[in-house]
């Protein structure tokens, strides 16, 4: 079923892509190679299903690079697939094609402390029925939902401040919950599409806890995709003779954003820390890495009170230069 929101009262999103020549000019009254070509692409919202499981869990490989080994994906999908308040995907061919785009965000403390419920193991005929209730309630922490907090953990130590604040909201007994947002699209999707998904998010947890359900998030955390620049380990233009240079030392440059909507939230994150990924790309995998091309992937951690989230998609939504 579709997602359309009976708030947002719009078509499908139109979007026109453009390609120019290399002086940035488009006129049309040249050649045929020179015609601009525009692709009216109609974006649909959905909410994710059991069936956008391997799309999901592509996205997820995507979202956290080399570190993916690092983490039961299919256990992450399944939790965002099986969430039905709370998560949006993008779809260009209908509901049952395959996402470009999911914005979802899942409740950690519920995820690592209060679901799962474990089998009670047989009794004895002499148990009392607290003993029996008391075996009933027993949980099991979600497996990636704890690999994801010792990741954070690990990653947050080079900020003492921010590592104290990270261990007392998702440590017992927190009565403060965070929810951890989960924000990735295919490289070639319009970052205009990207602030409807972050006002349909806030309204579905609004909704949410207006039903009772565990998304009374106190804070909000994300895994920012950045990069900087870095010397190129390939020679972009190999078939043309280069000059001998000396090497010179390359010094650390600016950070910059894979999603350029997420830099509007440090202005307004209460703990930042940029850290490196763990996993080094393998060697079947280095023809496709970043660094190969002059640039080195990274993130930076945000921690986000709840106050402050509707602030920032307002200036996502209002932000000209989209």
């Amino acid at each position: 079923m579709s997602k359309r929101k009976a708030t947002e009262k719009r078509e499908p999103e139109d979007v026109e892509m453009a390609s120019h020549d290399d002086d940035g000019s488009n006129d049309d009254s040249g050649s045929d190679g020179d015609l601009e070509d525009i692709i009216n692409v109609d974006f649909e919202f959905f909410d994710p299903k059991e069936d956008d499981f391997h799309a999901v869990k592509n996205l997820l490989g995507q979202y956290f690079a080399s570190d993916s080994i690092l983490f039961g994906l299919s256990e992450l999908s399944e939790l965002i697939v099986s969430q039905p308040n709370v998560g949006t995907t993008i779809k260009v061919n209908g509901a049952d094609s395959d996402p470009y785009s999911i914005l979802t965000v899942l409740n950690m403390n519920q995820h690592l402390y209060n679901i799962h419920k474990v089998a009670a193991p047989s009794t004895s005929s002499g148990a009392t029925s607290a003993q029996a209730s008391s075996q009933q309630v027993a949980t099991k922490p979600s497996q990636v939902m704890t690999q994801i907090r010792d990741y954070i953990f690990t990653k947050s130590k080079q900020n003492e401040k921010l590592h104290a604040k990270l261990k007392d909201l998702l440590s017992l007994p927190s009565k403060k919950e965070v929810g951890l947002i989960l924000s990735e699209r295919f490289i070639n999707m319009p970052v205009e599409t990207s602030p409807p998904m972050w006002r349909m998010m806030l309204e579905e947890v609004k909704g949410a806890v207006d039903q009772g359900l565990p998304f009374n998030f106190e804070y909000y955390l994300l895994l920012s995709p950045t990069y900087h620049e870095v010397a190129p380990k390939i020679d972009l233009e190999e078939d043309t003779p280069k000059p001998i240079k000396k090497k010179t030392k390359v010094t650390d440059s600016a950070t910059f954003f894979f999603h350029p909507e997420e830099e509007m939230l440090q202005q307004y994150a209460e703990f930042t820390q940029d850290f490196k990924l763990t996993t080094p790309t393998t060697v079947a995998e280095s023809k496709s890495t970043f660094e190969d091309y002059g640039i080195a992937p990274a993130r930076r951690m945000m921690l986000i009170h709840k106050d402050k989230i509707p602030e920032v998609v307002q200036l996502m939504t209002n932000n000209s230069q989209w």
